[in-house]
């Protein structure tokens, strides 16, 4: 069972939510002008102690869900933090303190406060964090708004995180990554808060994050419109790094890039025509289609078995 697998037996046992709100399947749940959600990194299935610093940990965990938000639009207003502690790094109350101050100068930065949560002892460390935020008069954006014909734009640029996670987990030299902007994009993510805000404002009519690939979650996005999707591949708008990184690997740079994961960009969907508001970096990669699945031009450089990070249950 995989992870989508998962979520649909999930939301066909976890009771409706109320008129006007958003249950299960989307960036974040909706109730009332709220936006909800909650992700957990997981010692072993999503960082490694050997490459992972207390800090680190922090910010990326706050990181993961504010992108959450922002793929609904949502203005981030507090979180609230389970820390399940595991042997390694955080026994020592300096590497804690070391957490919670990257998280809070995140959560700063993004308009948002911790406001609570929780503590355990554990086998291994889990960081889940609950984040809110207040969705715009509009509305939420959802996944499931794009048209037959819309452009598919990504905002910025992907693969750095795939990268990264080569270089540091060995299979890349890492010679590759001098100045350490792969290892970053890996570590320190930025979430695109700014952005999905103004494009909430500018009505584009569907957004998701990239947290699993640019194709696996365009797929996403085009099957909850009832649609497909055509991934322009010379299009993809790759991080400066990542082509050498996937040349190492034998890989089509921009093949490893689409279906890498931990981009956290905005995957969009808007009138092919619309202009991209003032300081939102769009590029197009590709146009949603009535035909659903996902398909790559030129075709044969994306393997369609493995177009992104796929989570297993019982993985680690």
């Amino acid at each position: 069972m995989d992870e989508d697998e998962l979520v649909r037996l999930i939301a066909r046992h976890a009771g409706g939510v109320a008129p006007g709100d958003v249950g299960i399947g989307d960036d974040a749940a909706v109730v009332g002008d709220t936006a909800v959600c909650h992700d957990m990194l997981v010692q072993d299935v999503h960082f490694r102690w050997t490459w992972t610093s207390p800090a680190d940990l922090g910010h990326k965990a706050l990181a993961v869900n504010l992108s959450d938000l922002a793929a609904m639009g949502a203005s981030p207003t507090a979180a609230v933090v389970g820390l399940a502690m595991g042997p390694g790094p955080l026994a020592e109350p300096g590497a804690v303190a070391a957490m919670y101050d990257a998280m809070a100068a995140l959560a700063a930065a993004c308009g948002c406060a911790i406001v609570g949560g929780d503590t355990s002892a554990s086998a291994v460390t889990v960081v889940g964090v609950t984040a809110l935020g207040r969705l715009p008069a509009s509305g939420a954006v959802r996944r499931g708004g794009a048209r037959a014909g819309d452009a598919l734009c990504v905002t910025g640029s992907v693969g750095a995180a795939a990268a990264g996670l080569a270089v540091r987990e060995g299979h890349a030299p890492a010679g590759l990554d001098p100045d350490g902007n792969l290892e970053t994009a890996l570590l320190r993510p930025t979430p695109r808060v700014a952005e999905g805000i103004a494009l909430a404002k500018a009505g584009v009519h569907a957004m998701i994050d990239c947290s699993d690939g640019l194709a696996r979650d365009a797929g996403r996005l085009a099957a909850a419109s009832g649609l497909g999707v055509t991934l322009d591949l010379d299009a993809v708008p790759l991080a400066p790094g990542v082509a050498g990184v996937a040349r190492a690997l034998g890989r089509d740079p921009a093949a490893f890039a689409a279906s890498g994961g931990e981009d956290y960009e905005l995957i969009v969907a808007l009138p092919g025509d619309a202009p991209a508001p003032d300081g939102v970096p769009l590029v197009r990669v590709g146009t949603l289609t009535a035909e659903p699945g996902v398909r790559a031009q030129p075709a044969g450089r994306l393997d369609p078995a493995h177009l992104g990070w796929r989570h297993r249950v019982g993985d680690a």
